[in-house]
Parts: C-alpha cells; structure tokens; sequence
C-alpha cells in the first residue's frame, strides 16, 4: 500500500545514492546481498542488548536492499536472476526480524504463535504476487506488502508497543494473504 503513495518520492530520495553506487561500480545483486548482510547484522546487535545500533542497521539493511531495484532500472541491468535473488533476499531479512521479534518479546505461546503467523503470511504474500506474475497478471492488493511490514516490525521493537499491536498486524497480513489468494483464484 505504501508503495503505491510513496514510489515515484522514494524513487526520487534513491537518486543520490543510486548515482553514488553508479560511481563506486556497485551492481544491483551487490546491493541486495549487502542489504541483507547489515540487516543480519543488525539483528545480532539487537539481540545483543545494543538495541539502538541494532534498528539502525536492520533499517539501513532494509533501505539498501530497497536501492537494488532502482539501480537495476537505472543500469538496465534488471533480470529475472535479479529479481529472485532480491526475493530470497527479503525473505531472508523477514525471518531475522520477526524472529528476533520472537525471540525477545514473546512471553507465551500464544504470541510466538501469532510471530510465526506473521512470518509465514510475509512469504505467502509475495508467493502469491509471484504466482499472479505467472499468469500475466499484477497483483499488489492488501495492506500488508513488504515495505509495511518491514516498518512495523522496526518500530514495534524500536518503542515496545503492545504486544496487541502485532495481533492486530497479524490480522492485517492474511487480510492481505486473503485478498491476494482471491484475486488470484477469481482470475485462474
């Protein structure tokens, strides 16, 4: 949803730095891996009690893996390697945020269930976005596409909201799963 308001700003806010990676020869698949290099980084920091250090680099991680596809216009380097490399990429960055989301605010089962409920909807989203590719149609809707999700977990864990934020965020994602299953199957 955001990404529908905020890609032409986010595109132009990427300008300098996509010049920079043009400068410095960075290729797209460099900056996805690295993205997600930081972002693991900045989760053992944020396991590690330096939590501060920790959200900035998982944030930082998240906005260079955010550079890959841009650079990869710009180059008219994008590929369909590319493009599944940064998929894994961001799935793999999930499963380091949500897991230490897991790992250091959940008091019960019910609320590590509800994390893993959120992780599992993280990769059946783009699946299922992915799917809808494959038989020649887009398939964006719902609330809860990556750059949202990535969001609310860096600020749940940066101002320890209720936990009964993630519930309701739970919710949100297979709303999204839902609506993106129906689409789908309505169009088979």
């Amino acid at each position: 949803m955001l990404e529908k308001y905020f890609k032409a700003a986010s595109e132009k806010f990427a300008k300098p730095f996509i010049k920079i990676c043009i400068f410095l020869k960075i290729k797209p698949n460099t900056l996805s891996v690295f993205g997600i290099l930081v972002v693991i980084l900045g989760t053992i920091y944020f396991l590690t009690n330096n939590k501060n250090i920790g959200i900035i680099l998982i944030f930082l991680g998240s906005a260079i893996d955010g550079l890959d596809g841009p650079l990869a216009r710009t180059l008219n380097l994008s590929s369909k390697k590319g493009a599944f490399l940064d998929s894994t990429v961001d799935r793999i960055g999930e499963l380091f945020i949500w897991g230490v989301i897991g790992i250091k605010y959940t008091s019960n089962e019910i609320e590590l269930f509800t994390v893993f409920a959120i992780l599992t909807s993280s990769g059946l989203i783009p699946y299922i976005r992915a799917k809808s590719e494959i038989y020649g149609f887009d398939n964006k809707v719902g609330l809860a596409a990556r750059p949202e999700r990535v969001l609310f977990a860096v600020f749940f864990m940066y101002f320890k909201f209720s936990f009964n934020f993630v519930y309701l965020f739970a919710l949100i994602t297979w709303v999204t799963v839902m609506q993106r299953f129906t689409k789908l199957y309505k169009n088979l």
